[in-house]
């Protein structure tokens, strides 16, 4: 499909958009979309590279579900609300799905309530000459409107450790494919947190790269440090009688879960209402800096590195 053509068929798909979400005021099409936003604005940009986030054998429609859901879980983190998406994409030449790919993309994106206004599209080498399949989505968002947004800098000395679902072997094929193609964004989860603890939800992000690293990234932005019970770490089926389980789990990454704290004080449920989400308590906020994990054999373990690291 030339870029004419598929351009065509996204606006063609587009048609009507502005009559389901209303906030939408000009869709793909112009030189600009056009969006009715209140409040803080928050905005994220995430990408999804073939070869390392995704397979040439992933199904299209778990391609485009996982490139809208892995920034619409940044969203979550910080308790927010998605409005509106952009998608880029580098196509690499003769590649037979893009309409196919938009389709499902802009699918998912309405799933979560932020459709697709616009983007670009970009043509690669052939697969056969080493061009891989990339997309790069935008999504715009609103921060709470009473808690305001949850930065990962908020933590405090003596706040309490938690963590949402279960951590561990995300690309377990075992699932279809890995948990890491079908995770649901913890929107509902973070928006009810916000709404019942309001000032005494201190901090939260999602684990996307690994529980010990993106812990160590909270503590040190919050200034604290963070002591983990590894024992009480709440391990997906993938990662359970595994040698070494918590210790594989923390460093895994794409559980895309909250990691939040709160203050001591605070009534946190064993599971969201509405949800069926667990929530597990997992350590403390201390003095120091750092994230450090005590295994069940008594070992503390400086986690702060543990997980991936982009190069």
């Amino acid at each position: 499909m030339r870029e004419n053509e598929l351009l065509r068929h996204i606006f063609e798909r587009s048609k009507g958009l502005s009559t389901a979400f209303p906030r939408v005021v000009v869709g793909p099409g112009d030189d600009c979309a056009v969006v009715n936003a209140t409040g803080q604005l928050l905005l994220k940009v995430d990408q999804l590279i073939e070869g390392r986030h995704f397979t040439p054998e992933t199904p299209i429609d778990l391609i485009a579900r996982k490139a809208i859901a892995r920034a619409v879980s940044d969203i979550a983190a910080m308790a927010g609300r998605p409005v509106a998406s952009l998608a880029a994409a580098m196509i690499p030449a003769g590649y037979p799905h893009a309409d196919a790919l938009f389709d499902a993309a802009a699918r998912w994106a309405r799933h979560w309530g932020c459709p697709l206004v616009g983007g670009d599209i970009a043509r690669v080498a052939r697969a056969q000459e080493g061009g891989r399949l990339g997309l790069s989505i935008t999504v715009l968002g609103e921060a709470h409107r009473t808690r305001g947004p949850v930065l990962r800098s908020g933590a405090r000395v003596g706040d309490l450790v938690f963590v949402t679902g279960e951590i561990g072997g995300s690309f377990d094929a075992g699932s279809g494919g890995g948990r890491h193609l079908t995770f649901e964004p913890r929107l509902a989860e973070a928006a009810w947190l916000a709404e019942n603890l309001g000032e005494r939800l201190h901090a939260m992000m999602d684990v996307s790269d690994g529980l010990g690293m993106d812990a160590g990234r909270l503590a040190a932005a919050s200034g604290v440090r963070i002591d983990i019970d590894g024992g009480a770490i709440p391990l997906s089926p993938a990662v359970e009688g595994v040698g070494g389980n918590w210790l594989q789990a923390i460093r895994d990454g794409e559980d895309y879960e909250l990691l939040f704290t709160s203050d001591p004080g605070a009534s946190v449920p064993e599971e969201i209402p509405g949800t069926a989400a667990r929530v597990t308590r997992i350590g403390v906020a201390t003095p120091g800096s750092g994230c450090f994990v005590k295994g069940v054999d008594g070992r503390v373990i400086d986690a702060s590195a543990m997980g991936f690291e982009h190069a």
